[in-house]
């Protein structure tokens, strides 16, 4: 097993080197290749995923089309940039929709998708090396495909469960219907599935982060106008991703210098200001009632431990008037002299905590 495993990995590196090389003709004939491995289930990986992606939006393929069409029969041989562009458009919804795995793999693909875009940038920051790899569109791309997909899933759950009901006798939904009613409310309670959008946002901004300062100006300051314009819903959304968020973009700001690029930023924070603001609410509450609970640990400890010393002293008839006079002094007392170092103790949630 390990020795097939290593000989996988070796023939994913060679791939990726075959859908990096300088000759056009390598890259079609790998990238071929590799839609097919990917839709027949052979392995996900985003790394490949994030290659293909590259290569359907690069523009100096679409060049290389342009001057094949005349020859319409060489649009069917393999290595043909015409065949590649309209097989990997057919390639990547269904590769999307073929399972679950393969929905997140998509999703997974974005953070390498801009690494590799900045790398074959290689510093460049003018607009004709931006449009070659129009990085706007490629996240909305990758989005779309993987709403689409979201979407088909959801579709197909919901006429299966038509077709069971269906077939079921009407006595059965009458007998249990308060039943399926609490499943399905606990169903939603419980699981927050996350965005597309909020996903690919925390990626961009991760780069921003950690990578700004080795991308061209250009290149920084559109992936800072994806973020300005992504539509995220903060009252619906996992509150640790949105934290994760706006950890990622704060951090970023520190980082950035070009002033169109920190404007954009500017309109996320203040997007996500709330987000702050609901998760110190819920930091309070808890820490509050976690005082609270040790409070009345302490003030149990102390009247056992007066029963115990006042049984021992006096007799029953002063042991239960003792009891009553000390029970409140006593937890009032011990309540005062744990409360400083109780709340002391009890910090609030830092969003880096909760990135860990």
């Amino acid at each position: 097993d390990d020795s097939a495993t290593s000989h996988f990995d070796s023939f994913k590196k060679l791939l990726l080197e075959m859908l990096e090389h300088s000759k056009p003709a390598i890259v079609i004939i790998a990238a071929e290749i590799t839609a097919k491995l990917l839709l027949a289930g052979s392995f996900h990986d985003p790394h490949l995923l994030a290659c293909l992606f590259v290569i359907y939006f690069d523009t100096s393929l679409i060049e290389t089309e342009e001057d094949d069409d005349n020859d319409e029969n060489a649009v069917t041989e393999v290595g043909n940039p015409v065949r590649l562009r309209q097989l990997l458009t057919i390639f990547f919804p269904t590769y999307s929709m073929s399972s679950l795995e393969a929905n997140d793999t998509m999703m997974a693909s974005v953070a390498p998708t801009i690494s590799i875009v900045n790398r074959k940038l290689d510093g460049k920051n003018s607009p004709k090396a931006m449009s070659q790899w129009p990085i706007a569109k490629m996240i909305e791309y990758i989005c779309c495909t993987v709403d689409l997909a979201d979407k088909k899933k959801v579709e197909g759950d919901d006429n299966e469960t038509n077709g069971i009901s269906s077939e079921q006798p009407m006595e059965t939904h009458e007998n249990e219907p308060a039943e399926n009613d609490n499943t399905a409310s606990d169903d939603k309670t419980t699981s927050i599935e996350a965005s597309s959008t909020l996903l690919a946002s925390i990626d961009i901004a991760e780069f921003l982060m950690d990578d700004s300062q080795n991308a061209p100006p250009l290149f920084v300051r559109a992936l800072a106008k994806i973020l300005s314009s992504a539509s995220i819903d903060v009252d619906n959304e996992d509150l640790s991703l949105l934290s994760r968020l706006k950890s990622h973009v704060a951090e970023a700001e520190y980082s950035i210098n070009d002033r169109p690029a920190l404007a954009a930023l500017e309109k996320v924070s203040c997007l996500l200001e709330a987000v702050e603001d609901e998760c110190e609410g819920e930091s309070d509450d808890e820490r509050d009632d976690e005082s609270d609970e040790e409070e009345d640990e302490i003030c149990d400890d102390i009247l056992v431990d007066a029963m115990k010393r006042a049984s021992l002293k006096v007799g029953p008839e002063v042991e239960k008037e003792n009891v009553r006079l000390s029970a409140g002094s006593m937890c009032s007392t011990a309540t005062k002299q744990s409360e400083g170092g109780t709340r002391r103790s009890t910090r609030r949630a830092r969003l880096a905590d909760i990135n860990n």
